[in-house]
C-alpha cells in the first residue's frame, strides 16, 4: 500500500521517475484491461446465466457447462482443432527455423533482407484476404493448385470440399500466413549468437551438423518457446480463415471451437453457452502455455 501512496505522491527523485513510467504504461494497462480482462469476466461470469435474445437472464448454475460438455458437436469442433493445430504449428515452427537458418547464410546483407521482406509479407495481410487468395488456389476447377497437379500428372483434389482435405488445405493457410512472423524472430536470434561460438567450435573439429545442435539450437531455446506459445494461441483460436473458406463445412469436418462459439453465440443467440466455450478456450490455453513455460524453457547463458 504504502508503494502506491509514494507512487501518487512521490517523495524522491526514484518515486516520480517511477510514476513516470506507470504514467506511461497506463493507457496499455487501461486497454489491456478494457478489451481483454473485462470481456473475460463477462464471460466466466455468463457462463452461469441462461442468456436470452431480449437480454432477461437466469441463474443455471453449472447446467449450461454439463450441456456443453456433453455436446458431441462440441467435441467434434475440439478434435477438429487439436487436429490443426498439430498439424500447423510443428510445420511453421520448423520451417520458420530452416527458412530463417537459411537466411541467415546469405552474406549479401541486401538480399537478406529482400528475401525477408518477401517472407514477411503474407503476415501483413489481413486473414480474410490471404483466406480469399486460398480459396482461389484451391478452386476445384480453376484453381493453381489443381493446375500444378494436372501439369505432373495427379488428378484434381476437391480441396475445401473433401472432409479428408479440408484440415490440411486450411493448415497450409495457416503456415503461409504466419511463417515470416516465426522467421524474422529466429532470424534475429540467430544474428545475435556470437560469431565465436561457432569459430571456436570449428577449431575443436565440430561439424555443422553438431554445431546446429550444441550451439544454435540450445542457444534458440527461448525463442522457440515463445513462437510455439504463440503458434498455440494463434490455432487454437483460428477462425478467419475457417469462416472465409468453408464456413466450418463440409459436413463440420473444419469447424473449430470458435468458429462453433460464434455460430453459438450470433447464429442461434444462445449466449451462456458461448460463454463456457470461451473460457473452456481461456483455461486451455492457460494450462498448455504455463506446461510449455515449465517444461521446456531452459535458461541461456552466452
Amino acid at each position: 500500500m504504502q508503494r502506491w501512496v509514494r507512487l501518487l505522491l512521490p517523495h524522491t527523485y526514484i518515486d516520480r521517475q517511477r510514476r513516470a513510467g506507470l504514467l506511461f504504461v497506463l493507457p496499455a494497462l487501461l486497454y489491456f484491461c478494457l478489451v481483454f480482462l473485462v470481456p473475460l469476466a463477462q464471460s466466466i461470469l455468463g457462463s452461469f446465466y441462461f442468456m436470452r435474445p431480449d437480454g432477461v437472464a437466469r441463474f443455471v448454475g453449472l447446467r449450461l457447462y454439463n450441456r456443453v460438455l456433453t455436446d458431441p458437436l462440441f467435441w467434434s469442433s475440439v478434435r477438429n482443432t487439436v487436429t490443426l493445430l498439430l498439424i500447423s504449428l510443428p510445420a511453421t515452427v520448423i520451417l520458420g527455423l530452416a527458412v530463417s537458418l537459411g537466411l541467415n547464410r546469405l552474406v549479401s546483407l541486401s538480399w537478406r533482407n529482400t528475401w525477408a521482406v518477401m517472407y514477411f509479407m503474407p503476415f501483413s495481410v489481413s486473414l480474410v484476404a490471404a483466406a480469399l487468395v486460398w480459396q482461389w488456389i484451391y478452386d476445384p476447377v480453376y484453381g493453381f493448385a489443381n493446375y500444378l497437379f494436372g501439369l505432373v500428372g495427379l488428378l484434381p483434389q476437391r480441396w475445401l470440399q473433401s472432409v479428408e482435405l479440408v484440415l490440411p488445405a486450411v493448415a497450409v493457410i495457416n503456415v503461409w500466413v504466419r511463417l515470416g512472423f516465426d522467421t524474422m524472430i529466429f532470424l534475429a536470434a540467430l544474428q545475435s549468437i556470437p560469431a565465436e561460438y561457432y569459430e571456436a567450435a570449428e577449431i575443436d573439429g565440430a561439424n555443422s551438423r553438431q554445431r546446429f545442435f550444441r550451439i544454435t539450437l540450445p542457444l534458440l531455446n527461448p525463442q522457440i518457446v515463445m513462437v510455439c506459445i504463440l503458434e498455440l494461441a494463434f490455432n487454437f483460436q483460428v477462425f478467419d480463415q475457417v469462416y472465409a473458406t468453408t464456413q466450418g463445412g463440409p459436413a463440420g469436418a473444419s469447424s473449430t471451437v470458435i468458429v462453433l462459439l460464434y455460430e453459438t453465440a450470433f447464429k442461434y443467440f444462445r449466449l451462456g453457452d458461448a460463454s463456457v466455450m470461451a473460457v473452456f478456450v481461456f483455461v486451455s490455453l492457460l494450462v498448455v502455455t504455463l506446461l510449455q513455460w515449465r517444461f521446456f524453457r531452459k535458461p541461456v547463458e552466452y
